[in-house]
């Protein structure tokens, strides 16, 4: 056996995080392509951002499982629900422990219970939900994972406007960290947001 075939071997066995680091894929993809999208730093009234950028392919920003989705537009301007302003949805549970909510959407191009990798297609953005009356867009929130259906912290519980930035520049910043700090010193979100989820009111931010 050559040398340098011998040392390729030796570095893959001491260090294998370093000898396969230029040949893994990125943990984290900017999740939107084809189309140029904008964002604003803020959203109203709690965490989350609003991408615009109509039919901008949405992806997978990170792997893991499709764990729920809404295919068809139940909203009516009448009703008003906080459970179906989203129109067509879908949610993305991380493995990194992070949960992906997107709505508005146009399209989905995805099942449930479907495992996805950072950067597979999941979806177009469009106009569904009560964007039919206000612009064509896809929200965008981050939360932790709860264990039963909820619509509050779904929607968003964290900014995601810095790790877009970074994920835009190629940079592999994680949201687990701030996701983490919000479960210790908010055990009860999960539940909170269940129970205001059940009784269609308005949202508790403890």
């Amino acid at each position: 056996m050559r040398w340098g075939a011998c040392f390729a071997l030796l570095c893959s066995i001491l260090f294998p995080r370093v000898a396969l680091a230029q040949d893994e894929p990125p943990m984290y993809v900017f999740p939107f392509s084809r189309v140029p999208v904008t964002y604003p730093k803020d959203h109203l009234n709690y965490p989350a951002v609003d991408v615009e950028g109509c039919y901008a392919r949405v992806l997978a920003p990170t792997a893991g499982v499709i764990s729920q989705l809404r295919r068809k537009d139940k909203w009516t301007p009448e009703d008003d629900s906080p459970g179906t302003r989203g129109g067509l949805t879908i949610t993305l549970t991380g493995d990194d422990g992070v949960r992906y909510f997107f709505s508005h959407l146009g399209r989905i191009k995805v099942l449930k219970n479907q495992r996805v990798n950072a950067g597979d297609w999941i979806g177009v953005t469009g106009s569904s939900g009560n964007a039919r009356v206000t612009r064509c867009h896809t929200h965008m929130g981050m939360s932790r994972v709860c264990p039963l259906a909820e619509v509050y912290l779904l929607q968003g519980e964290i900014w995601p406007q810095q790790y877009l930035n970074a994920w835009r520049k190629g940079q592999q910043l994680s949201p687990r960290k701030e996701i983490r700090k919000l479960e210790k010193n908010d055990p009860l979100g999960c539940s909170r947001s269940r129970a205001d989820s059940a009784i269609d009111g308005k949202r508790n931010t403890g």
